[in-house]
């Protein structure tokens, strides 16, 4: 494991084999991999992944059988606590790296639901969605191009300028500060658009990032597929 050296070892462990769990990779009831075995995946000592796993037990990912080994839980042992994290912004992910966000371009349009968005955004088919497509970056250089959908309520704007900043930022506006998200993040290739978009070539490497976040008191949902330049984006994860 390529370390960053300010988060310790055993969490950077504990992350992964967490989203592991959390995207389906592991499933309920699988048996995984002995500690040998996974020092050698992340090349770290064995006292790291016992570390590791030891916090994955005590938050209820996965539990220990005697002479058998250890398995993940199903997803209704794990609690809310574990389960969703603080959501941040791409705009804040920068600023902690210490980048300066930018954005390049805005597209900003009302739809109406097909039938994929009204059940990721708990709508009716052909209710109002508000879409949101945005080639953003750091430091004057394009890092991702993003496509966002909300469910659209009145007072929301239109106005392309509204949606340079920070999305959440601007959803304060209207009481709205996300608490909850699923995502899972899966490695494609770069197709013709996205050659275009982010100005890379065809072996490119591509993260696809599809983020799921909502805040239920507000009643708020949102859909998001956002598409990073592998060789200068790191995803992290923090729980």
């Amino acid at each position: 494991m390529k370390g960053n050296s300010y988060i310790p070892l055993y969490i950077q462990v504990e992350n992964d084999l967490k989203f592991k769990i959390n995207s389906g990779e592991w499933k309920p009831g699988d048996k995984i991999p002995p500690e040998l075995e996974l020092t050698k995946l992340y090349n770290v000592s064995r006292i790291t992944i016992r570390n590791a796993i030891k916090d994955l037990v005590q938050d209820n990912y996965l539990h220990r059988e005697r002479a058998r080994g250890t398995f993940v839980l199903g997803p209704e042992k794990i609690t809310e606590k574990t389960t969703f994290s603080l959501v941040k912004s791409f705009t804040q992910e920068m600023r902690e790296l210490g980048k300066t966000p930018i954005t390049f371009d805005v597209k900003v349009k009302k739809i109406d639901a097909d039938a994929f968005l009204a059940e990721r955004l708990h709508l009716n088919i052909g209710s109002p969605v508000l879409y949101l497509e945005r080639l953003r970056g750091a430091d004057n250089e394009v890092l991702t191009y993003s496509i966002t959908h909300i469910p659209f309520r009145e007072g929301y704007s239109l106005d392309e300028k509204k949606y340079f900043g920070s999305l959440y930022d601007y959803l304060t506006m209207f009481n709205i500060h996300i608490n909850q998200q699923h995502e899972y993040v899966e490695a494609i290739k770069a197709n013709r658009q996205l050659q275009s978009l982010l100005k890379v070539e065809a072996d490119e490497p591509i993260l696809k990032r599809v983020r799921q976040t909502s805040q239920v008191e507000q009643n708020y949902y949102e859909y998001s597929e956002n598409y990073y330049i592998g060789s200068k984006y790191r995803f992290y994860v923090e729980y």
